[in-house]
């Protein structure tokens, strides 16, 4: 009978590379929920973190896109002093926001269409939360309970959000991937030198269903519980009891070297 265990589809960023492409999945998020046309995410020594920003640039984009390079120093500044939290510029060809995440960092948001005030609050409201999110990701901070206690609903939904989209985009990257698909390998070779090839994909799916998970999920207990079903299960049933333990002896003690050599 398949179990019901509930394989967890999420992942928190454990390299540079994977925060990096959570800082701009969440860039691109507040982009197209607020229909920015421009965005950069900026240090307050000047440095550009992540953008977003059209290859070809109309003539507007591009000025006030200047503008706003031209006064990043200024607005560096106040945020060092004052420690800027929101701010809204409302220019001739278009509007500019900038939002400030943490002590350190800032949001800033180029809208190249007239907007007016009054219809600014719910896109403020968004790059504030937006904001919110960008910070604690760069912070480092775990994406747990105790980490996110005290943040809006919002924040903590899209934040939870960003390990799943995280987990689909990047999983197959990560060291436990890559682990998992070189011990399925390992046990391959083992099962099909026994039964032979053409019964091992049938033997490893079932066993598989049996534990209510598939390869690139395994965790050590399962491929330890794995192993041992195969041999009681089928190489027992196909070759006896003399083989089964002779494998049992040397295919456990093998799994868990390879175990612990991922470690």
């Amino acid at each position: 009978m398949a179990s019901d265990k509930k394989i967890d589809k999420r992942m928190e960023a454990e390299t540079v590379v994977q925060l990096k492409h959570m800082l701009e999945m969440e860039l691109k998020r507040i982009q197209e929920t607020n229909k920015v046309d421009i965005i950069m995410f900026v240090g307050i020594d000047g440095r550009i973190f992540s953008s977003l920003i059209p290859q070809l640039l109309d003539g507007t984009q591009f000025r006030l896109l200047n503008l706003v390079k031209g006064n990043l120093p200024s607005i560096c500044s106040q945020l060092t002093a004052e420690n800027l939290e929101i701010s809204i510029h409302k220019y001739k060809d278009g509007t500019v926001v900038i939002s400030g995440v943490g002590d350190n960092c800032f949001l800033v948001s180029i809208f190249t269409k007239e907007v007016d005030i009054k219809e600014l609050q719910p896109v403020v409201t968004g790059i504030t939360k937006g904001s919110a999110v960008l910070n604690h990701l760069f912070e480092l901070k775990p994406i747990t309970p105790e980490a996110m206690q005290g943040y809006d609903d919002e924040v903590i939904e899209e934040l939870s959000k960003l390990t799943r989209l995280l987990f689909v985009e990047k999983f197959d990257e990560t060291r436990e991937y890559k682990r998992n698909m070189e011990l399925l390998k390992f046990m391959k070779n083992k099962i099909g030198s026994v039964v032979g090839i053409g019964a091992v994909d049938e033997i490893v799916t079932v066993t598989m269903n049996e534990l209510g998970t598939s390869a690139p999920y395994m965790k050590e207990k399962d491929w330890i519980k794995f192993t041992e079903m195969i041999i009681d299960t089928h190489i027992k049933k196909a070759s006896g009891d003399i083989v089964a333990d002779e494998c049992r002896k040397t295919w456990i003690p093998e799994i868990e070297r390879k175990l612990k050599s991922f470690v």
